[in-house]
């Protein structure tokens, strides 16, 4: 029988209009997905772990009526058609897209082709459960093993985001020799007839049983395949200007570590990216962007024969069982020009996230590699599905995998501590206020502070009050502010007579685990008419700080700042900060004698200096009604 598209009726099940939640997690977003999708699934297939895998991305393109069964495809759309009109307006939308396109002369389509790797084992028999049927038939399934990058079974629906007729067809020969290809079309339910109405999912395929059709599509003239792997071809590739440096960017962002190892080489048309490249590629990145000058960080830590490395310690769990000595490994280095985060990653070696609010006075950047075969199985379960953070709610038993992660954060956090914090000294400032109030060194580019005295708070109790206070009405900025006093074990902060308690952050179990709140250092304002000004750039002022809490329920504070050089304009970052993560603190208002032209927006205070390298004291009026763990930092504009 000739190859044919074939939906399969639901039979009185559900019937799906265009919005497919798999798809629609990839929106806005669609390159980067299925980069980071692609090399993470290929990588999860290796066939020799020796050598590296190979991905290739390659457009091309096609005389639209030597589409595959082009004229059944055209009846589809015209019976979504007949279908839906009127009811649905995205799926309106949709189809007139697909129909527009199909009459076009030319289609063009993205290869995404793996070698090294298994190919698609089970597509000559259709059984459940392996490669060829979690990949192409089943959803939301995923047999991949422990040490995977994906396990929920959903990056399979990035490619379908970067076709503007949700198509894609797969191509495969696995290593039994067996060739296949097959195609799927994840669009919408339609009527067949009166009675009969599809599932919205179509297969290219042989028969009524969706099965893979044996040997070559032959798509691609000037490519054949010789060896075991997949090819995935996008139809009416959802092409933007810039597609090769967008998915070059994303495997240099996602994938530096694993390219660096020799266990990736990717090939974006005629460039190659592989471990001899990569470093000239991180070096030519443009340094305005943030993530960038992070990536930088991270591969000087993995290129630099600096770096610590240091073994986790053997950790032991009642229902978790052991992680042996080992099992993670962290890479940490000490010096100017770097972020203070620590890259967390498993055993794939794909970013996932990174961990903050370390150390305000030490400079250092740090790789955290999961390795270990229990630990990466723990670990795995925790992770969400955009593969972002870790979630001890997501494990079988919460509690312990929070006490896991609490000590792997524990373990990064006193590894830099241990490693770089500088020798304290029995020496004290004679100044009253030293006796109960922290020094906080914010440190930029300059040397780090000398720690007179390391203060842990045990215990902080509060008294019970016989009536309690009527509580102000929070706005979504004071409850974030909330979440993490109450992650830091810090509630309202003091005790019942009212007298301020040292703040010291405990390990806060924040739901998200990435700097959610870190601004670009620059300003752009307006004049009088509304035309831009002059763009400004900032940078980072070492400094010593105090504030103290005035009046509470007013949220009045006095902040002192000594900078460490004289500057004329400047501008001023108040946040709160925690173990994880960080947030704005909104400033309602700032007086001071030693500042003029402020101008306050936001957590952010613009302002001209008057005294030079003086100290700056500034009243400042936050808005919040509890203490704060505050953090301040200081920027010159150039």
């Amino acid at each position: 029988m000739k190859p044919f598209w074939y939906f399969p009726s639901t039979e009185g099940g559900q019937i799906n209009s265009i919005n497919n939640a798999g798809i629609e997690t990839f929106r806005g977003n669609e390159l980067d997905s299925l980069t980071r999708e692609i090399c993470q699934n290929s990588l999860d297939a290796v066939k020799d772990e020796s050598k590296p895998v190979v991905v290739e991305f390659k457009r091309f393109e096609i005389e639209t009526k030597k589409f595959p069964n082009y004229d059944g495809i055209v009846q589809v759309y015209d019976k979504c058609e007949e279908t839906w009109n009127g009811l649905n307006p995205k799926s309106e939308q949709f189809i007139k897209q697909a129909k527009e396109i199909m009459k076009k002369p030319t289609m063009q389509f993205l290869r995404v082709s793996d070698f090294n790797t298994k190919g698609l084992e089970g597509a000559q028999t259709d059984e459940l459960g392996t490669p060829w049927s979690s990949l192409v038939r089943e959803s939301g399934s995923s047999n991949k093993g422990d040490s995977s990058g994906g396990s929920f079974g959903i990056g399979k629906s990035a490619p379908f985001a970067n076709s503007k007729i949700r198509t894609i067809f797969y191509e495969s020969l696995d290593i039994t020799g067996y060739s296949s290809h097959i195609g799927v079309a994840n669009i919408m339910s339609y009527k067949k007839s009166d009675l009969t109405t599809t599932l919205g999912t179509g297969f290219y395929t042989k028969d009524t049983q969706s099965t893979a059709i044996p040997g070559f599509f032959g798509f691609d003239k000037s490519y054949s395949r010789c060896e075991s792997g997949t090819d995935i071809y996008i139809a009416a590739f959802l092409q933007q200007d810039n597609w090769k440096e967008s998915i070059r960017n994303s495997v240099l962002y996602n994938f530096f570590i694993t390219i660096y190892q020799k266990k990736l080489v990717v090939h974006i048309e005629d460039e190659i990216i592989s471990h001899e490249n990569i470093g000239t590629l991180i070096t030519q990145l443009d340094d305005s962007n943030e993530d960038f000058r992070h990536l930088k960080a991270y591969y000087k830590v993995l290129t630099s024969e600096k770096a610590l490395k240091i073994p986790s310690p053997k950790r032991k769990y009642k229902t978790i069982g052991e992680f042996k000595e080992g099992e993670a490994t962290l890479y940490i280095i000490k010096g100017e020009d770097l972020n203070r985060k620590v890259l967390m990653t498993r055993k794939a070696g794909m970013r996932l996230f990174e961990q903050n609010r370390i150390s305000s006075s030490i400079i250092f950047t740090g790789i955290l590699m999961i390795t270990g075969k229990r630990m990466n199985q723990v670990f795995k379960e925790m992770e969400n599905p955009a593969h972002n953070e870790w979630q001890p709610n997501r494990y079988e038993d919460p509690k312990a995998a929070e006490k896991a992660f609490k000590d792997l954060r524990k373990f990064v956090r006193e590894s830099v501590l241990q490693n770089f914090q500088a020798e304290t000294t029995n020496t004290m400032d004679a100044i009253g206020l030293n006796d109960f109030l922290p020094d906080v060194h914010v440190s930029g580019e300059g040397e780090e502070k000398q720690e007179s005295i390391t203060m842990k708070i045990k215990e902080v109790k509060q008294k019970k009050k016989d009536k309690p206070k009527k509580k102000k009405k929070k706005n979504r900025q004071t409850e974030k502010i909330d979440d993490i006093l109450i992650d830091a074990g810090i509630e309202n902060g003091v005790d019942g007579n009212d007298e301020i308690a040292p703040h010291t952050p405990k390990n806060p179990d924040s739901e998200s685990n990435q700097d959610l709140n870190e601004k670009d250092l620059n300003h752009t304002g307006n004049d009088e008419q509304g035309n831009k000004e002059k763009k400004e750039t900032y940078k980072p002022i070492d400094t010593k700080m105090r504030y103290l809490c005035v009046d509470k329920s007013m949220g009045s504070y006095r902040v002192s700042i000594k900078p460490d050089k004289k500057f004329e304009k400047g501008k001023i970052e108040f946040k709160v900060s925690g173990e994880q993560s960080d947030y704005e603190l909104p400033i309602e208002s700032v007086k001071s004698q030693d500042i003029d032209d402020i101008s306050v927006k936001g957590n952010v205070v613009h302002f001209t200096n008057m005294v030079g390298k003086n100290m700056i004291t500034l009243e400042v009026q936050v808005s919040y009604d509890h203490y704060c763990v505050m953090e301040v930092d200081l920027y010159e504009a150039k």
